[in-house]
């Protein structure tokens, strides 16, 4: 998978189109709508290779690409909102116990820093799942589908692809950084790099999501019993 995935906007017929066309949206993305376009390619990419389809997309019906990527950052920003009120309750309310009990206070704040960190962990981990799911039914709605979503998040195809492409994102994160420091196209190139990480990870999703439901179907149910991911 890890071949194909770095292949993927490589071996496209418009890979060089493709590439400088996301890597300028994303160099515009302050602009917000640009972005949108970004994230609506992005769901793009994971609706066909969930599919079967190997053959990356190009920037069409720009129209679609922005509404798309619209409902893929509220279902993102739903889901963010569980860690953010912990923080805000946990955190916020052991920093403002300090000043009175700062044992107490604390407590409180580290415990409120520690549940955030693995809900915000787990939020990370479910996410790409519901956006493939978004991809795959078009609705909303369908992002927030726990009991489809569950058996496959639980599914180690699922897992080992989750961490390929976070390795992935991590790595292009330290070659850009490194290349950011380059004056004046540096910064330009990073970009690009960035956008292109994106789309590989996106693949990778988009694949272990399908495989994970392979599974399901050709194992059964029981799967979720015999072969958990987490």
């Amino acid at each position: 998978m890890f071949n194909e995935s770095i292949n993927y906007l490589k071996d496209s017929d418009d890979a060089a189109k493709t590439v400088l066309i996301g890597g300028l949206l994303a160099i515009f993305g302050f602009l917000i709508i640009p972005a949108l376009i970004v994230q609506g390619y992005t769901i793009r990419v994971l609706r066909r290779v969930s599919d079967g389809d190997t053959e990356a997309p190009v920037f069409s019906d720009w129209g679609k690409l922005t509404v798309d990527g619209l409902k893929a950052v509220i279902i993102v920003l739903v889901y963010s909102l569980l860690p953010a009120l912990l923080a805000v309750v946990f955190i916020g309310g052991g920093v403002a116990l300090m000043d009175r009990v700062p044992f107490i206070g604390g407590f409180v704040a580290l415990f409120g820093s520690l549940l955030t960190f693995v809900i915000g962990l787990a939020v990370l981990y479910v996410v790409p799942a519901a956006l493939v799911r978004f991809a795959e039914k078009g609705t909303m709605g369908s992002g927030f589908e726990y009991e489809s979503l569950v058996p496959i998040v639980r599914d180690r195809e699922y897992a080992t692809g989750w961490l390929l492409a976070l390795g992935i994102l991590v790595v292009a994160g330290v070659i850009s950084s490194a290349v950011a420091v380059v004056p004046l196209l540096g910064w330009l190139l990073a970009v690009f790099i960035g956008f292109y990480a994106q789309v590989t990870a996106a693949y990778i999703y988009a694949r272990s999501y399908a495989e994970a439901t392979e599974h399901r179907l050709r194992e059964g149910p029981e799967v979720d019993d015999t072969r958990p991911a987490v």
